[in-house]
Protein backbone atom coordinates (compact mmCIF):
# COMPACT_ATOMS: atom_id res chain seq x y z
CA UNK A 1 0.00 0.00 0.00
CA UNK A 2 2.70 1.90 0.61
CA UNK A 3 4.44 1.86 -2.50
CA UNK A 4 1.17 2.72 -4.19
CA UNK A 5 0.92 5.91 -2.27
CA UNK A 6 4.12 6.98 -3.09
CA UNK A 7 3.89 6.12 -6.72
CA UNK A 8 1.01 8.26 -6.98
CA UNK A 9 2.56 10.80 -5.33
CA UNK A 10 5.73 11.05 -7.62
CA UNK A 11 3.03 10.77 -10.50
CA UNK A 12 1.43 13.91 -9.57
CA UNK A 13 4.66 15.67 -8.46
CA UNK A 14 5.74 14.85 -12.53
CA UNK A 15 2.48 16.13 -13.89
CA UNK A 16 2.94 19.16 -11.72
CA UNK A 17 6.17 19.83 -12.99
CA UNK A 18 5.43 19.09 -16.51
CA UNK A 19 2.63 21.69 -16.69
CA UNK A 20 4.22 24.12 -14.92
CA UNK A 21 7.09 23.91 -17.70
CA UNK A 22 4.89 23.81 -20.21
CA UNK A 23 3.01 26.82 -18.76
CA UNK A 24 6.00 28.64 -18.07
CA UNK A 25 7.19 28.48 -21.94
CA UNK A 26 3.71 29.31 -23.17
CA UNK A 27 3.62 32.19 -21.24
CA UNK A 28 7.58 33.19 -22.50
CA UNK A 29 5.81 32.55 -26.20
CA UNK A 30 2.90 35.13 -25.61
CA UNK A 31 5.09 37.83 -23.28
CA UNK A 32 7.47 37.80 -26.79
CA UNK A 33 4.88 37.71 -29.42
CA UNK A 34 3.03 40.52 -27.56
CA UNK A 35 6.11 42.93 -28.09
CA UNK A 36 7.49 41.01 -31.83
CA UNK A 37 4.22 40.98 -33.24
CA UNK A 38 3.28 44.48 -32.14
CA UNK A 39 2.36 47.00 -34.66
CA UNK A 40 3.84 49.44 -33.41
CA UNK A 41 7.48 48.11 -34.28
CA UNK A 42 8.63 48.67 -36.82
CA UNK A 43 10.86 47.79 -37.61
CA UNK A 44 11.48 44.98 -35.21
CA UNK A 45 13.59 44.38 -32.63
CA UNK A 46 16.14 41.44 -33.76
CA UNK A 47 17.40 40.05 -30.70
CA UNK A 48 13.61 39.93 -29.32
CA UNK A 49 12.89 38.12 -32.46
CA UNK A 50 15.49 35.76 -31.91
CA UNK A 51 14.61 34.79 -28.38
CA UNK A 52 11.23 34.38 -29.86
CA UNK A 53 12.79 32.20 -32.28
CA UNK A 54 14.51 30.39 -29.64
CA UNK A 55 11.46 30.15 -26.72
CA UNK A 56 9.02 28.34 -30.27
CA UNK A 57 12.07 25.86 -30.92
CA UNK A 58 12.43 24.67 -27.38
CA UNK A 59 8.55 24.57 -27.04
CA UNK A 60 8.65 22.16 -30.09
CA UNK A 61 11.43 20.34 -28.81
CA UNK A 62 10.28 19.67 -25.11
CA UNK A 63 6.44 18.94 -26.55
CA UNK A 64 7.00 17.64 -29.88
CA UNK A 65 3.26 16.08 -29.55
CA UNK A 66 1.58 19.02 -28.76
CA UNK A 67 -1.16 20.59 -31.14
CA UNK A 68 0.71 23.66 -31.06
CA UNK A 69 4.34 22.76 -31.74
CA UNK A 70 4.55 22.39 -35.48
CA UNK A 71 3.10 25.75 -35.76
CA UNK A 72 5.75 27.19 -33.59
CA UNK A 73 7.97 26.15 -35.88
CA UNK A 74 6.63 27.50 -38.88
CA UNK A 75 6.26 31.09 -36.81
CA UNK A 76 9.97 30.35 -36.26
CA UNK A 77 10.86 29.86 -39.53
CA UNK A 78 9.39 33.10 -40.57
CA UNK A 79 10.67 35.11 -38.35
CA UNK A 80 14.13 33.79 -39.13
CA UNK A 81 12.97 33.96 -43.09
CA UNK A 82 12.41 37.81 -41.81
CA UNK A 83 15.57 38.87 -39.91
CA UNK A 84 17.85 37.49 -42.62
CA UNK A 85 18.87 33.63 -40.71
CA UNK A 86 18.28 31.75 -43.94
CA UNK A 87 19.66 28.87 -43.09
CA UNK A 88 18.18 28.62 -40.22
CA UNK A 89 14.36 29.18 -42.06
CA UNK A 90 15.27 26.65 -44.15
CA UNK A 91 16.27 24.21 -41.40
CA UNK A 92 12.61 24.75 -39.59
CA UNK A 93 11.01 24.18 -42.47
CA UNK A 94 12.48 20.93 -43.26
CA UNK A 95 11.92 19.92 -39.77
CA UNK A 96 8.10 20.74 -40.38
CA UNK A 97 8.11 18.69 -43.44
CA UNK A 98 9.83 15.86 -41.77
CA UNK A 99 8.40 15.35 -38.56
CA UNK A 100 4.85 17.17 -39.13
CA UNK A 101 3.69 15.45 -42.42
CA UNK A 102 0.53 15.81 -42.11
CA UNK A 103 0.53 19.57 -40.56
CA UNK A 104 -1.70 21.82 -43.17
CA UNK A 105 1.09 24.35 -44.12
CA UNK A 106 3.80 21.67 -45.21
CA UNK A 107 3.15 22.71 -48.88
CA UNK A 108 3.77 26.47 -47.97
CA UNK A 109 7.08 24.79 -46.04
CA UNK A 110 8.09 23.66 -49.29
CA UNK A 111 7.69 26.75 -51.40
CA UNK A 112 8.83 28.77 -48.51
CA UNK A 113 12.21 27.06 -48.27
CA UNK A 114 12.62 27.30 -51.92
CA UNK A 115 11.72 31.10 -51.82
CA UNK A 116 14.52 31.32 -48.92
CA UNK A 117 16.82 29.53 -50.98
CA UNK A 118 16.16 32.45 -53.80
CA UNK A 119 15.75 35.51 -52.39
CA UNK A 120 17.81 35.29 -48.31
CA UNK A 121 20.82 32.36 -49.47
CA UNK A 122 20.97 33.51 -52.97
CA UNK A 123 21.49 29.56 -54.00
CA UNK A 124 19.20 29.72 -57.17
CA UNK A 125 20.26 25.97 -57.70
CA UNK A 126 18.53 25.04 -54.78
CA UNK A 127 15.84 27.57 -55.19
CA UNK A 128 15.10 26.35 -58.94
CA UNK A 129 14.72 21.84 -57.46
CA UNK A 130 12.55 23.52 -54.87
CA UNK A 131 10.36 25.59 -56.95
CA UNK A 132 9.94 22.66 -59.70
CA UNK A 133 9.62 20.03 -56.95
CA UNK A 134 6.77 22.32 -55.38
CA UNK A 135 5.04 22.73 -58.92
CA UNK A 136 5.18 19.14 -59.71
CA UNK A 137 4.11 17.56 -56.26
CA UNK A 138 1.18 20.95 -55.58
CA UNK A 139 0.45 22.17 -59.24
CA UNK A 140 -3.18 23.05 -58.10
CA UNK A 141 -1.59 25.09 -55.41
CA UNK A 142 -2.17 29.15 -54.83
CA UNK A 143 1.63 29.32 -54.69
CA UNK A 144 2.03 27.55 -57.94
CA UNK A 145 1.88 30.71 -59.89
CA UNK A 146 4.62 32.28 -57.68
CA UNK A 147 6.68 29.18 -57.75
CA UNK A 148 6.56 29.74 -61.58
CA UNK A 149 7.82 33.16 -61.35
CA UNK A 150 10.48 32.41 -58.90
CA UNK A 151 11.88 30.27 -61.32
CA UNK A 152 11.49 32.75 -64.35
CA UNK A 153 13.58 35.15 -62.10
CA UNK A 154 15.82 33.34 -60.64
CA UNK A 155 18.99 35.40 -60.07
CA UNK A 156 17.46 38.54 -61.73
CA UNK A 157 18.51 41.87 -59.97
CA UNK A 158 15.42 44.63 -58.83
CA UNK A 159 16.81 46.53 -61.86
CA UNK A 160 16.34 43.45 -64.37
CA UNK A 161 12.79 42.97 -63.25
CA UNK A 162 12.11 47.07 -63.50
CA UNK A 163 14.01 46.98 -66.82
CA UNK A 164 11.85 43.59 -67.93
CA UNK A 165 8.31 45.15 -66.53
CA UNK A 166 8.77 48.33 -68.23
CA UNK A 167 9.23 46.72 -71.57
CA UNK A 168 5.97 44.20 -71.36
CA UNK A 169 4.06 47.33 -70.18
CA UNK A 170 5.56 49.39 -73.53
CA UNK A 171 4.58 46.34 -75.34
CA UNK A 172 1.33 45.61 -73.97
CA UNK A 173 0.45 49.84 -74.67
CA UNK A 174 1.82 49.42 -78.21
CA UNK A 175 -0.27 46.14 -78.83
CA UNK A 176 -3.60 47.86 -77.21
CA UNK A 177 -3.18 51.06 -78.87
CA UNK A 178 -3.01 49.09 -82.39
CA UNK A 179 -6.79 47.62 -81.83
Amino acid sequence: MKRIAVFLLLTCIMLVSCTSSKDKELAKIKDLEKIVLAKTMVPVNVDTAKQLVDAYIKYAKDFPKDSSSANYLFNAANISMNIGKGQLSVDLYDQIMKDYPEYSKVADCMFLKAFVYDNTLKEYKKARAGYEEFIKKYPKHEFADDAQAGIDNLGKTPEQLWKEFDAKNKKDSLATVKK
